[in-house]
């Protein structure tokens, strides 16, 4: 036959001791926080195939190739590519790929100055890929590591477009003309 043990209402509780697992959780907090500055984010775009069962039909209409804007904020101007290629800043001039395609706007401006920066010429030229592509709705953006997080959000504003206000409305509502390029990709290093 087993015993039983009946606690003995007068028999003093033992306090818990929790100075080790205080201890563990002290040291687990810096290293899982270390863990994070050092593991790299990425992103990866992944799209299934497109395929159809369906015959074709030439009267159907054929779609436009992917825009896939990117613009990379550099210490001298804007770089733009779409497609993989890179828009020159102007019409006639040999491409060079570290040369910006929008130069700054104020070229003797130290770097503090987040207005040296052209964003009118950058969201007229968001406007004309715009209307080339009126379906495209995502940019990446990448800038340089001595940039600062202002010129990065003004930025986004140009891209966006200056009269585009999203505000209020939903995932069923229809988006308003004037804006460009609203959903934007921050992406590592340039």
């Amino acid at each position: 036959m087993s015993r039983r043990r009946f606690s003995d209402p007068e028999s003093p509780i033992g306090e818990a001791n929790v100075l080790p697992i205080m201890n563990i959780m002290f040291l687990l907090i810096p290293a899982l926080l270390l863990a994070m500055e050092v593991a790299s984010m990425a992103a990866v775009a992944i799209n299934p195939p497109n395929f159809c069962a369906c015959d074709s039909d030439p009267d159907q209409p054929i779609e436009e190739k992917p825009l896939k804007l990117s613009v990379t904020i550099l210490d001298d101007g804007f770089r733009i590519t779409h497609a993989g290629q890179q828009l020159g800043a102007e019409v006639g001039r040999a491409q060079d790929s570290s040369a910006p395609s929008i130069p700054l706007a104020i070229p003797g401006a130290p770097p503090s100055a987040y207005d040296r920066y052209d964003y009118a010429a950058l969201e007229q030229r968001a406007r004309d890929l715009k209307m080339l592509h009126h379906n495209e709705t995502v940019v990446r953006v990448s800038a340089e590591n001595d940039i600062p997080a202002q010129v990065l959000i003004s930025t986004l504003d140009a891209l966006r477009g200056s009269d585009c206000q999203l505000r209020g409305t939903s995932s069923d509502d229809e988006i308003p003309e004037e804006c460009l390029f609203y959903r934007p990709v921050i992406e590592a290093g340039g």
